[in-house]
């Protein structure tokens, strides 16, 4: 069964996604990385803290700079069992660098603290 059609008697799983605001992927970002963080923070064991943390902070800032630049984004479909596939759009050439140096950041302190 493909996204567009929908099951017999069911819903059209695009139909139901377009309602979806663009921004509210980019929350769902935060507010995984705030997840994280808490998790990281209060209950992981002590050789995962310094991941759930780290790339926690790195999800709220990248969610962040891409919110804040304008982006927007659209789920298009499931990625698997327990994924989404979201389209990206309108997202500036410095957001883009941005993120990509906060990834890149996370990587790095992970690397080399752990």
């Amino acid at each position: 069964m493909g996204t567009t059609a929908p099951a017999a008697g069911g819903v059209n799983f695009k139909e139901v996604l377009s309602w979806i605001p663009g921004w509210l992927g980019f929350l769902a970002l935060i507010v995984v990385g705030v997840v994280m963080v808490i998790v990281g923070a209060a209950v992981s064991p002590p050789e995962a803290k310094l991941g759930f943390i780290d790339f926690g902070l790195c999800a709220v800032a990248i969610g962040t700079i891409s919110w804040i630049s304008g982006a927007t984004s659209e789920i298009k479909g499931r990625a698997g069992k327990v994924g989404v596939k979201v389209k990206l759009k309108d997202l500036p050439w410095w957001a883009w660098v941005a993120n990509a140096g906060v990834l890149a950041a996370a990587v790095i302190i992970f690397l080399v603290a752990r």
